[in-house]
């Protein structure tokens, strides 16, 4: 009796463990690719050479600097906004938050939301934002400055947006969402069709359900390359020392 008990129980642990060794083995135990990644948006110098988001820098809520050089070494999602949007904003931003809650405990992830509308949406007007939306300091920015140098972005880096008088606001923008990965590369998954979907509508919850699986998987991919790099410096460190 004792030993079928100690059968049935090597069972259960050896199903509930078993899914994870594998899991592991294929992540993290080889420097192969054996799971899905997402793949990179924009123009492509060569094979290996994919489009990077050039340098930015803007003032965020708590009026410091941000540049895309301290984001480097994370995942970034991010999108354009204005405090007074009376249309799209206020659920875009609503689905951001539940995006921010799923990977609050996760280290490396942040987002960038960039005003269209500096002249309104100062500091302080981005901090009240902050609260209002619940906002986690430290995890999602809200960034402001020169109008042009803004616009620019969105429209030479990540979307596009501009000022339109016949715009809810005055503003004309777009509700996408955009993944960019610890080396500033944009990200995406495909649709059902095989197309390469470039940015996640922020407005739709299968869209924003499908970005948080997307995101998952460019976690197990930065974890992995992470300790693929941690192997080869260790073994590189080992081979200096036996000299």
């Amino acid at each position: 009796m004792n030993g079928n008990k100690i059968g049935k129980g090597v069972i259960l642990i050896s199903l509930l463990i078993l899914p994870f060794l594998i899991y592991f083995f294929f992540v993290y135990g080889s420097e192969e690719n054996f799971f899905v990644t997402l793949d990179y948006v924009g123009p492509t110098e060569a094979d290996t050479i994919y489009y990077q988001v050039p340098e930015w820098e803007f003032t965020t809520q708590d009026d410091t600097l941000l540049s895309s050089e301290e984001l480097q070494g994370r995942i970034t999602l991010v999108n354009f906004f204005f405090t007074t949007c009376p249309s799209i904003c206020p659920a875009m931003n609503y689905n951001v938050k539940q995006v921010q809650d799923r990977f609050k405990g996760y280290e490396n992830f942040r987002i960038a939301s960039f005003t269209v509308n500096p002249e309104h949406d100062t500091v302080e007007v981005l901090k009240k934002y902050e609260n209002k939306i619940g906002a986690i300091p430290g995890i999602w920015y809200f960034l402001t400055g020169n109008r042009d140098e803004i616009y620019q972005t969105a429209r030479d880096h990540f979307l596009s947006a501009m000022e339109d008088s016949t715009a809810d606001g005055g503003f004309l923008h777009s509700e996408n969402l955009v993944l960019v990965d610890w080396e500033g590369r944009i990200r995406s998954g495909k649709d059902d069709f095989g197309n390469l979907k470039g940015v996640y509508n922020g407005l739709n919850p299968d869209e924003i359900n499908t970005l948080k699986d997307d995101i998952k998987v460019l976690i197990a991919e930065y974890e992995k390359k992470r300790s693929v790099d941690e192997y080869k410096a260790e073994k590189a460190a080992k081979r200096k020392k036996d000299k």
